[in-house]
């Protein structure tokens, strides 16, 4: 049986609400091996993201991680 097989015989067994989940999971992550050469689309933000940039360009991520390992215990 081949790996394609396989795969449709498990999905066959699936209840509704796991189809969806799985049909949602693909389309987040995966995609055809014909499409992995192509440049990525980028999305278009919405809600209060919507025409926003999120961060300035000069802001340094960085100088925040001593708090953030303070938060989960890592000693510096």
């Amino acid at each position: 049986m081949t790996l394609k097989e396989q795969v449709v015989q498990k999905v066959g067994g699936l209840s509704e609400e796991n189809l969806r989940f799985l049909l949602e999971v693909i389309d987040r992550f995966m995609q055809p091996d014909v499409m992995k050469g192509e440049p990525a689309v980028m999305t278009s933000r919405i809600g209060i993201a919507k025409e926003q940039d999120l961060y300035d360009d000069e802001y340094d991520f960085d100088e925040i991680n001593p708090e953030i390992a303070k938060m989960f215990g890592v000693t510096e």
